[in-house]
């Protein structure tokens, strides 16, 4: 194998495929969606989600209103019980 060979498949090669996979990626799309900004209105639903419900001093949900649709079906292993 001649030294020009080898730079061109282990050089030039790469190079021309990063250079594919960077203008693949950094060509702008035109189907932009469009973007909250600060002070627009929001045009969504409102979803309420609270990270610490013991700390809003809410009623805890119960089983019951939950409800049991869960099956055990293995044991051992990780697990967690909501």
């Amino acid at each position: 194998m001649r030294p020009i060979d080898t730079i061109l498949i282990y050089g030039v090669i790469p190079l021309v495929v990063l250079a594919l996979l960077f203008a693949a990626t950094m060509q702008r799309s035109g189907r932009k969606a469009a973007r909250y900004r600060v002070g627009d209105d929001w045009p969504h639903e409102p979803l309420w989600w609270i990270g610490n419900p013991k700390g809003t001093h809410l009623p805890v949900p119960t089983v019951d209103a939950v409800g049991t649709t869960a099956t055990r079906t293995a044991r051992g292993g990780a697990r967690g019980t909501w």
